[in-house]
């Protein structure tokens, strides 16, 4: 996935996505220990993904807070 994808989805999409990237990890790594994994390194994409979506969750976080305390502090001045 791509980062500037990432952004585009709404907050619901980018949990269903990280759930659905978790859930997609876990069956890699049974397929791994089974020895029906062809391609290895696609568990180390879809954690790099997870992280992406987990980055720009907590982005979104940030900049509420900093929106609401803004709010608060011009609430304050008046």
């Amino acid at each position: 996935m791509n980062i500037e994808n990432i952004r585009k989805l709404n907050n619901e999409d980018l949990i269903k996505e990280k759930e659905s990237v978790i859930k997609n990890i876990m069956d890699g790594r049974f397929k791994h220990k089974s020895m029906a994994l062809n391609d290895t390194s696609q568990i180390r994409k879809l954690k790099r993904d997870k992280a992406k979506i987990l980055t720009v969750i907590n982005e979104r976080k940030i900049v509420g807070t900093i929106a609401a305390t803004k709010e608060e502090m011009e609430e304050d001045d008046k």
